[in-house]
Parts: C-alpha cells; sequence; structure tokens
C-alpha cells in the first residue's frame, strides 16, 4: 500500500502510517510532477490497481454562508489530474480482474442535503468526478462516499471497505450519517 501526501504547505497535518505503509510526499502541484511520481510508484512497485482518495476533514466556522475554501480547490485539481494520469493502469487492471476509483468526502453524510453549510462545497465535485468516471471506465469500480464528521474513524474505515466490496455496480454514490448508509434514487412525479 503507498499514500500520496500532499505538500505540507498544502496539507501541514499528517496521521502516522503503520511501516508497512509506503508514504511518497508530494513536494509539488505541478502536473508534471506528479505524472513522475506516478511513474516512479509504477517503475518500484508495480501497476496502480486501485486509487482511494481520503479528503480531509477542513476546519469550516459554522455560518449561514456556503464555504469556497481555497486549499479544496487546489486538492480537487489533483485528483482530476491523477484521474487523468490513472486512467490507463486502471482500466489495465480491470481488464485483469479488479481496479477501483473510490472518492471519500466529508460533506454531511447526507450528500450534502441536510442543509447544513459547514463543509465545503467544493469536495462535493468528488462526486462528479467520480460518476463521470464511471461513465468513461465501465469496468473499473468507482464509488463516491460522504461521510458524515459524525462518524468515528473505526466505522469510517470499515464502511469504506464495505463499499469497495459491494457487489452493486449500478450504486456510484453511498452516504453515511448517524442513521446509517443512504443511496439517492428518482422518482416520476
Amino acid at each position: 500500500m503507498i499514500v500520496i501526501s500532499f505538500p505540507l504547505s498544502i496539507l501541514p497535518d499528517r496521521a502516522t502510517l503503520p511501516l508497512t505503509v509506503n508514504r511518497i510526499e508530494l513536494t509539488d502541484i505541478r502536473a508534471e510532477y506528479l505524472q513522475q511520481q506516478l511513474t516512479a510508484i509504477t517503475k518500484n512497485f508495480g501497476s496502480i490497481a486501485g486509487f482511494i482518495h481520503l479528503h480531509p476533514i477542513m476546519d469550516i466556522p459554522n455560518t449561514s454562508q456556503i464555504s469556497y475554501l481555497e486549499i479544496d480547490k487546489i486538492i480537487i485539481k489533483q485528483i482530476f489530474l491523477l484521474a487523468k494520469h490513472l486512467k490507463l493502469s486502471l482500466n489495465t487492471a480491470a481488464e485483469l480482474g479488479y481496479s477501483c476509483f473510490c472518492t471519500v468526502a466529508h460533506l454531511d453524510g447526507c450528500f450534502g442535503l441536510e442543509n447544513r453549510n459547514n463543509f465545503s462545497a467544493i469536495s462535493g465535485g468528488l462526486f462528479g468526478l467520480t460518476k463521470s468516471l464511471n461513465q468513461e471506465w465501465s469496468k473499473v469500480f468507482c464509488r463516491a462516499i460522504d461521510l458524515s464528521t459524525e462518524i468515528d474513524i473505526v466505522q469510517s474505515a470499515q464502511f469504506i471497505l464495505a463499499e469497495l466490496h459491494d457487489v452493486d455496480r449500478c450504486i456510484t454514490e453511498v452516504a453515511y450519517n448517524s442513521q446509517g448508509r443512504k443511496t439517492l434514487t428518482w422518482e416520476t412525479i
């Protein structure tokens, strides 16, 4: 397992990782540098067959305004670039068995529909990216997950793992809050 960490200038907090997990510390956010790092990962560790983005929980004041954080713009742009560079690797892995592209955000555990304004709306762009990739990369398992910040880290990990093993590929986005798992449905009126 490899964890790619954003530059400290963007995200100064780092989780402590087990010794069995390799961390690649990015020092730059240019597209060329990102591609170089992915090439180095492939050379040193083998083809990339899965990608999970854990979007950081941002400290957002509870106001009546919708938050649009600059740091979120930077991170989301990097995830779009990563998707571009991972296209071949993930699709090749899918042809050979299983591959995944998964994004995890912290809106409100209800797709941002609970009318809470203390989350960054920009991170909702991960859902659009994941749904688009699901259409374009038909053999790659794509899932976007919205986890309420009320859910602890152990339960969050269990929910993410459950989604990665879900056999229902018709669902592309799910949310979890204190009431459990939520999916979106539509109905004609």
